[in-house]
């Protein structure tokens, strides 16, 4: 077992530097930092292997890690013994394949099927599918995927694209091509258990890749070593990365704690089966914060922690802190009474982080469900009913801090779910998260308190967002369908720009949009105003074709959105478009930032619809055309990137001439709208490197001599001038980025 000898690791949490302001921006040779922006957490996978050649597993290790996908990668040899369940469960999700024999199927198969109950993923692949050595005991039959038996199975053979009937299946993305190699090897097998899903097959018929029925189960019917160790293995220049690392995040469910303060260990333990009833949710573990106040390295472990109290907590005011800490880290808080009505969580937590103004005052007395002002929120997904119980304890004030906003109420009109515009991350649930099954007072378990735990846990680990269109929904729902497939965001929304400008009320509850037209806007004007507003509130923004181009006809944002200086390129040089000649993906100029992650190719189809040149821009090209076009593109003061290329793909009725829809534009769009979720501006930061130092005041001066060069702009007003030589010396004076 080498679980921890070979694994490689990516850090999470930026390094926190204390450093001197300058006393004079003219200092040279102060170090450059690290960039720094909070983003959530990867996922770890572990590889459990009986693979006999000691060269060929490392070779998938690396390809996962390559990948960037995931922050750590390990590797457990599993001719000689079998990983415990207690190794299993640091992992978010593990990876099974065999080329020798397991030293015990038996114990194997069991400690997989208590590793999946427990909320994790596996991923098993040839030769333990089915065929040598196949992990047995609990495992067959009720953990498979693809139906057991079925021998190996050798010969060239490749993934047959018209056996894809789902093309935006998560384990699909980006996934054009696959090669076997000369060999291929394979499983013998056509079929998948009941309730389980053929997501392709091999050219000769034979299932490639499955998934289901369980939430944390998949199967790829190839044996994952390519032809970097042996030429007659898959094909690297195919897309076998892309399968193995789209099934493992497939598998992942988000990782929780449920940090409740209590004197009933049974209250904890209900919260939590609750939870995981659901399915939504992951790996999740207990602490009870009446008597333990967690760390910050103990809370990166997961994606959100669910924080609840009765009685105090150990140290209210580390608490506060540690959560705090989290949440600037990119971790995800849901706060439950009695916290909502308390300062349970002191420290930096108060005043900041609250979402519901602390009375320290709680109230109680049948109360259930009220008013939703927001009924296709991600919270509130499949709930159908809630009754608190005869006490349905809740916090006795209705007053919100500033930014937060009521999702639901309870029936006499007091907050019940509430979300913020200045944290992603965060939302509170104004209710008892034990239910009536150990406190009988408390919501009823027949009602849908479960699903809003659960839902409010994924919300804060995965961001709601918007497309807003201005074109035919056809074309707006293929963008959302595959958006939604990536599973990287709790919810995504279609919303026609065409006939309708949306609120600032309507645009509130999201997190990051992305807007396009392929018809004039109906009030250019307004929709401008507003998302200039929504993107002062905290709120990401990304726009595509054609709303980032020369447009006569209202096909861009006007108001101040244009006068505020939110657009990435000056009204006065927008570019034309051009279409009508195939361009693919290009020059990738930041290999290591967020939006080019996980980028291997992009087909522009047909019409590969584009910027005709490349104006000075008011922030920096992240990715070009293959013809030096500019494809994606970050500002440099505003939670904001551009697309060069329009959204609908190939797989939109009627309109094959654009994106080739088994390439990386679903990639890309997930990636710019994330990124635009949990990056924090940098004004000064020209180069992108995460400091404000003497490289970038190298660039400035280039700038401001000659006034006109929109690259140095920190204002928004298109030049580079005095104004901005004001903001950069702020920066700069402090070197780092917020």
């Amino acid at each position: 077992m080498q679980t921890d000898l070979s694994t490689r690791t990516t850090i999470r949490a930026c390094t926190r530097f204390a450093l001197a302001a300058l006393s004079t921006i003219f200092f040279l040779g102060f170090p450059a930092t690290v960039a720094c922006a909070a983003e959530k957490r990867k996922p770890s996978v572990l590889i459990v292997h009986a693979e006999p050649n000691t060269g060929w597993a490392p070779t998938v290790e690396s390809l996962l890690f390559q990948s960037r996908q995931f922050s750590n990668v390990g590797l457990a040899e599993s001719l000689s013994s079998i990983p415990t369940l207690d190794q299993l469960l640091p992992w978010d999700a593990v990876l099974v394949f065999s080329n020798g024999t397991f030293s015990d199927a038996t114990q194997l198969g069991n400690t997989l099927a208590d590793y999946v109950d427990a909320g994790g993923g596996v991923v098993n692949m040839t030769f333990s599918v089915a065929t040598t050595s196949p992990p047995s005991g609990r495992w067959n039959p009720g953990y498979l995927c693809m139906a057991s038996g079925g021998n190996s199975f050798t010969g060239p053979a490749t993934l047959d694209l018209a056996s894809i009937t789902n093309q935006n299946h998560p384990m699909l993305i980006g996934v054009g091509s696959f090669d076997g190699g000369s060999s291929s090897y394979r499983a013998d097998q056509t079929n998948v258990v009941a309730g389980a899903s053929v997501v392709a097959r091999w050219s000769d018929g034979r299932v490639l890749a499955a998934s289901g029925p369980l939430p944390g189960r998949a199967d790829l019917n190839f044996f994952p070593v390519s032809n970097i160790a042996r030429a007659d293995f898959w094909q690297r220049s195919t897309d076998g990365d892309k399968l193995i690392v789209n099934a493992l995040l497939s598998v992942i469910r988000p990782r929780v704690l449920i940090a409740g303060a209590t004197d009933s260990a049974s209250w904890n333990n209900d919260v939590k089966a609750k939870i995981r009833a659901t399915g939504l949710i992951g790996l999740t573990d207990i602490l009870n914060i009446k008597t333990a106040t967690p760390t910050l390295t103990q809370l990166n472990a997961y994606d959100a922690v669910l924080v609840w109290t009765d009685p105090l907590p150990a140290n209210p005011t580390a608490l506060g802190n540690v959560l705090a800490d989290f949440v600037d880290e990119g971790g995800g808080v849901v706060k439950m009474h009695f916290a909502t009505a308390f300062d349970d969580l002191a420290g930096r937590w108060l005043g900041t982080y609250d979402l519901i103004t602390n009375a320290n005052a709680s109230t109680n007395g049948p109360a259930s469900l009220g008013v939703i002002t927001y009924p296709s929120h991600p919270a509130l997904a499949g709930v159908a009913s809630f009754n608190g119980g005869s006490a349905s304890y809740r916090s006795a004030t209705s007053s919100l801090n500033p930014g937060a906003f009521n999702i639901a109420q309870w029936s006499d009109g007091r907050p019940l779910v509430v979300a913020s515009t200045k944290f992603s991350n965060r939302i509170d649930l104004n209710f008892f998260p034990p239910s009536s099954t150990v406190f009988a007072n408390s919501w009823s378990a027949a009602t849908d308190g479960g699903k809003l735990m659960a839902n409010a846990l994924v919300y804060v680990c995965k961001p709601y967002v918007a497309c807003v269109g201005a074109a035919e929904a056809t074309f707006v729902a293929d963008p959302v369908a595959k958006l939604m497939a990536s599973r990287r965001f709790s919810g995504v929304a279609a919303i026609d720009a065409r006939l309708s400008t949306p609120t600032a009320a309507t645009l509130k509850p999201f997190n990051a949009l992305l807007t396009w037209s392929d018809y004039p806007y109906q009030n250019p004007t307004a929709l401008g105003n507003n998302l200039a507003d929504f993107a002062d509130a905290g709120a990401g923004v990304v726009v595509s074709i054609f709303a980032n181009v020369h447009d006569p006809s209202n096909y861009s944002l006007r108001g101040r959105w244009r006068a505020g200086g939110y657009d990435m390129c000056p009204a006065a040089t927008l570019p034309n478009s051009i279409s009508g000649s195939r361009a693919t993906l290009g020059s990738i100029l930041e290999f290591t930032h967020p939006i080019n992650s996980f980028i291997r190719k992009f087909d522009g189809g047909p019409a590969s619809i584009r910027p005709a040149s490349n104006p000075l821009l008011r922030g920096r090209e992240i990715l070009r055309w293959s013809d030096g076009l500019v494809l994606a593109s970050v500002h440099n003061f505003k939670k904001r990137v551009d697309l060069g290329m329009y959204p609908a793909s190939s797989g939109t009725p009627g309109f094959p001439q654009a994106w080739e829809q088994r390439t990386d534009g679903t990639w890309l769009m997930a990636n710019a709208l994330e990124y635009s979720v949990y990056h924090t501006p940098c004004p000064g930061d020209l180069n992108g490197d995460g400091a404000v130092n003497d490289a970038d005041f190298v660039l400035f001066v280039a700038y401001y001599n000659t006034l006109l060069d929109p690259r140095g702009d920190l204002t928004g007003d298109d030049i580079t001038e005095d104004a901005d030589f004001v903001v950069f010396v702020n920066s700069y004076d402090t070197l780092i980025c917020p």
